[in-house]
């Protein structure tokens, strides 16, 4: 089985975002800034409905090919607006449209190169 590369991760993540409607697909290359990660691929979704099925298909996509994720965190109150799962050198940012305008990680993160992808 071939070994994903981070970008690679990075791209099909977006795709599979962009293929469940979710908006404002972006991928922040953030490797010269941080040891965190290299990538944060970032969308916003309408309901938990869309979060959990976006969520869903990247995970059961990436298992199939191997890669299973560090880690899984869900930041909300009483529902989810903020899911995200570590791929290590990849981090997949799934956020209601209020969380992201709250949290504003491209704002933070100002610094860092977007990249695009196929949709």
């Amino acid at each position: 089985m071939k070994k994903l590369t981070p970008l690679a991760i990075a791209k099909q993540s977006a795709k599979m975002m962009w293929g469940k409607k979710a908006e404002d697909v972006v991928i922040l290359n953030i490797s010269k800034l941080t040891t965190v990660s290299d990538y944060f691929v970032i969308g916003t979704v309408e309901t938990n409905v869309q979060m959990d099925a976006i969520i869903h298909a990247i995970k059961s996509d990436f298992r199939k090919q191997g890669l299973l994720q560090l880690a899984r965190q869900e930041l909300k109150g009483s529902s989810p607006n903020w899911q995200l799962l570590d791929y290590g050198n990849v981090v997949v940012h799934v956020m209601t449209k209020s969380a992201r305008e709250f949290y504003s990680l491209e704002r933070l993160w100002h610094k860092a190169r977007k990249l695009s992808f196929r949709k």
